[in-house]
């Protein structure tokens, strides 16, 4: 699960600028179809990682942490902080058909997308610092 987790965070940082750049090309020009076609595309291949590793990690990770009291209260409050956060900007980008929306949505898309990538970026950040060594240190001696 740790290296799947690993693996997951790889392929979500590589998409990040172009994720960024992409929702802030949307948002100037929320008419062009091309973009819209580019923001589609790029949304098709991060969403089921983003999805899948945020459900991992909410039902059997953090769960998991608490039960073993690997994590403080306030730090496992800010994590499904965080999560939420995450949660409530992938909705605001999963619009299904980028064709048949408005340019005002377009616009809120773009831009929406363009957070998701800021937040997704601090979110993978504070993960390789805390929750990953945490979660590494605590398997380790769960084992002894």
């Amino acid at each position: 699960m740790l290296q799947d987790l690993n693996r997951e965070d790889s392929r979500l940082r590589a998409r990040l600028l172009d994720a960024a750049l992409a929702g802030l090309r949307l948002s100037r020009d929320p008419q062009s179809m091309g973009l819209r076609e580019d923001v589609a595309q790029l949304w098709a291949s991060m969403e089921p990682v983003l999805s899948h590793h945020l459900e991992t990690e909410d039902s059997q990770v953090l769960p998991w942490l608490k039960e073993h009291k690997k994590l403080t209260a306030a730090n496992l409050e800010r994590i499904r902080e965080r999560h939420q956060a995450l949660h409530k900007l992938m909705n605001a980008v999963d619009k299904r058909k980028l064709d048949a929306v408005t340019a005002d949505e377009a616009r809120n898309i773009g831009k929406s997308l363009a957070a998701l990538a800021v937040a997704l970026d601090d979110a993978i950040d504070d993960e390789e610092r805390r929750l990953l060594p945490t979660l590494r240190k605590a398997l380790f001696e769960s084992l002894d």
